[in-house]
């Protein structure tokens, strides 16, 4: 009669301890969730090098030993909107805070 309790003990020890192992915290379900999660971080940081990559190579043309004319026109343009005083811009009517004068033929054309 003893012998069915032991192996019904350890039947019951080794069934928690496999169960722990495959869906513990430190399981195989746990690991194969942080290795998802490592891989999608060594992307991020593949992409963040590439930006810190960029970012170097743009604050690199700056540097008065090697300017860079048209980097600074194209920040000028972007970050101040410089234009040169012969130069027209044309901007989309839903870029503009003003509406088209010519408003009645929009209302005609639907």
């Amino acid at each position: 009669m003893k012998f069915p309790v032991v192996s019904l003990v350890l039947l019951g020890g080794i069934s928690y301890l496999g169960y722990h192992a495959i869906a513990g915290q430190q399981g195989l379900s746990q690991w194969s969730r942080m290795q998802d999660d490592v891989r999608g971080l060594e992307q991020e940081r593949a992409s963040l090098v590439l930006r810190r990559d960029e970012l170097s190579s743009q604050i690199q043309r700056l540097y008065s030993d090697s300017l860079d004319d048209d980097l600074i026109e194209e920040l000028a343009r972007q970050k101040f909107r410089f234009v040169y005083p012969n130069e027209l811009i044309l901007e989309p009517p839903e870029l503009t805070s003003l509406q088209p004068e010519n408003e009645d033929l929009f209302s005609l054309s639907n």
